[in-house]
């Protein structure tokens, strides 16, 4: 049986990966590099992915002005 932090930190590393890999304005280097964060750190890579890494879109519609 998985303990309930083992669920939470496969389901936050998969969340990561896949946002990771769809990032197009994310270099290859770079996606290799965030990936192994989030790997190596379990919890804590995953939100600096997205805390950090990810880059969002301006303006509440996604678009810029």
């Amino acid at each position: 049986m998985v303990s309930a932090g083992v669920a939470i930190a496969i389901a936050l590393y998969a969340m990561a990966l896949a946002s990771i890999l769809r990032d197009p304005s994310t270099g290859l280097v770079a996606k290799l590099a965030w990936a192994f964060v989030a790997f190596i750190l379990p919890i804590i890579g995953p939100i600096l992915w997205f805390a950090v890494g990810k880059r969002y879109p301006y303006g509440p519609s996604g678009g810029n002005r």
